[in-house]
């Protein structure tokens, strides 16, 4: 009875202190996102950091929320997907398989247009061209796990693949692609993701994919 006892008094100890830190990070976050929109807007950097920062909120915001109602850290991290039990070969090889049907539908899309004699414009091109390395490096690592904690960790099991999906894709809205090509790509993309979440519980499918998606502009435009 003294073990539990003393078992349940260090997780309270150890959830409060999760619970301060994850508070201290989101209204940092909120600030330096508030802040980024004080940067006159002729400053590249504004745009770069607004993103980023944005971007932030997410799991930050996630994290706040879950530990305010109650969850301890390790069963939000197993909620979202994040833990080891959640990772495995087959979970990457699932990840591989999504980004190679993303990268295909990108490959037939770029073939029409230019038998259409189509130009299309994605919108990603404007915004990493010219872009400071760590803003390429936060793309491709850190900005991935962020919206897939967001949205499919966190929304998917709440408001169901297909709102989820809906919302992710109105966010690529800003990106001015052409016939919104890149608010349907992200859709489709949160649609399939969404639903592999549904099926295997892990996150490690989507974000591999995620990564791999964001790093061909990456090295397109960047490097």
């Amino acid at each position: 009875m003294q073990n539990r006892t003393r078992r349940n008094k260090k997780q309270q100890a150890s959830s409060g202190k999760a619970k301060a830190v994850f508070y201290f990070l989101f209204y940092l976050v909120l600030v330096l996102f508030i802040y980024s929109f004080t940067i006159p807007f002729s400053n590249p950097m504004s745009l770069y950091l607004s993103s980023a920062t944005f971007s932030l909120l997410f799991p930050t915001s996630v994290f706040a929320y879950l530990l305010f109602k109650g969850h301890s850290l390790g069963d939000i991290v197993d909620q979202l997907g994040l833990s080891k039990k959640h990772f495995s070969s087959r979970m990457l090889a699932i990840g591989l398989m999504l980004f190679l049907i993303v990268f295909l539908i990108e490959i037939l899309v770029s073939l029409i247009s230019s038998a259409m004699h189509i130009s299309i414009n994605t919108g990603v091109s404007t915004l990493l061209s010219g872009a400071p390395l760590w803003f390429g490096v936060f793309a491709v690592v850190v900005a991935p796990l962020d919206e897939e904690i967001l949205f499919r960790g966190f929304m998917v099991p709440r408001i169901g693949i297909w709102l989820s999906a809906f919302i992710f894709a109105i966010l690529h809205y800003g990106y001015n692609s052409t016939y919104g090509i890149e608010v349907i790509a992200a859709f489709i993309f949160a649609a399939i993701a969404g639903y592999i979440f549904k099926r295997t519980k892990s996150l490690y499918p989507s974000l591999l994919a995620h990564m791999l998606v964001n790093l061909l502009p990456v090295l397109l435009y960047m490097v």
